[in-house]
């Protein structure tokens, strides 16, 4: 047995709880698609959060299964993963581009409007294009419809017995357990190094503990939803830093690649370095409104789906 899972019972109902987990991914990622694709053959303009919210649906099923693997590592996802990865990376790289965009603009402020400026916005326009492109190919290529197909074939796979909320809550916990567990190494390497790396690493890690937490508030309660609110307070603080390091590296390289940018590039680059720098520890303050949800003995049950073991 796992770690996590400690008898042929809690590891059918991981697997039952996970197979309703890729029925609503299966579902969200379809009516996602589905809203981008009829207002493109409509004729329309393309709804932006109809993008954001098939981004989401993939990321967030591809970090759920994850979670789950870790609790039952006899789980076979490797290829289902790679898939999902592949189809979800043109949609990340999408959004990348537009907060670049959004902050190169800002950044610049008035010096955008100069020749050095002006060449930056193309360059970083001419990127973003490039990535809308690059996800219209995964939208219309049979990619999508392949994973739908994959996560489907997933879940008619997995047992379907029928389960309690009694039941399911001491896994359900043992998939926070995991996911908690991992946050806290994460954290204490990211406090310890400081690197743009390692706070990325707890950023993705924090994300992935608010999406397998969201995922079964339904059995763990109105404890694992203010649980996941502090952890989204917590994500987008280190979301603004790993913003901020992105900006700061595309205009270095935007400096590097055309000699006449290099100054310009070079200013604003140092600029957001410092801003990334200055906002590094940010997250410390959210960090603890995260840990004081832990319990502080065993007789405490207001967040009892956390237990002393953590």
């Amino acid at each position: 047995m796992s770690e996590w899972i400690h008898s042929d019972e809690e590891r059918v109902i991981a697997r039952v709880l996970l197979r309703g987990l890729v029925h609503i991914a299966r579902g969200d990622i379809e009516t996602a698609a589905s809203a981008v694709q009829g207002a493109r053959s409509d004729g329309g303009l393309e709804n932006p959060e109809s993008i954001r919210l098939l981004r989401i649906a993939i990321r967030r099923i591809e970090y759920q299964i994850t979670t789950m693997s870790d609790v039952d590592p006899t789980l076979r996802v490797g290829e289902l993963m790679d898939r999902l990865h592949h189809l979800g990376e043109p949609f990340g790289e999408l959004r990348d581009t537009e907060i670049i965009s959004e902050r190169v603009t800002k950044v610049l402020g008035d010096r955008r409007h100069s020749v050095e400026g002006k060449r930056l916005v193309e360059l970083i326009t001419e990127q973003r294009d490039r990535a809308q492109r690059s996800s219209d190919d995964a939208l219309e290529s049979g990619e999508l419809r392949f994973v739908l197909d994959a996560l489907n074939e997933f879940r008619r796979r997995l047992p379907s017995d029928a389960i309690t909320p009694a039941m399911a809550r001491p896994v359900a916990q043992q998939a926070v357990r995991a996911t908690w567990s991992a946050i806290k190494r994460s954290a204490k390497l990211a406090k310890k190094s400081g690197e743009d790396d390692d706070l990325h690493k707890l950023r993705r890690t924090v994300k992935r503990s608010v999406y397998s937490t969201r995922g079964f508030s339904y059995v763990l309660g109105p404890p694992s939803e203010e649980f996941a609110a502090r952890l989204v307070v917590l994500q987008k603080a280190l979301g603004r830093q790993h913003d901020r390091v992105i900006v700061s590296e595309w205009f270095r390289d935007a400096g590097k690649s055309d000699e006449s940018l290099a100054s310009l590039a070079g200013e604003a680059s140092r600029e957001e370095r410092r801003r990334a720098d200055s906002g590094a520890d940010e997250w410390a303050g959210p960090w603890k409104m995260v840990r004081e949800l832990r319990p502080k003995d065993s007789v405490m049950t207001t967040y009892s789906f956390f237990d002393e073991r953590t």
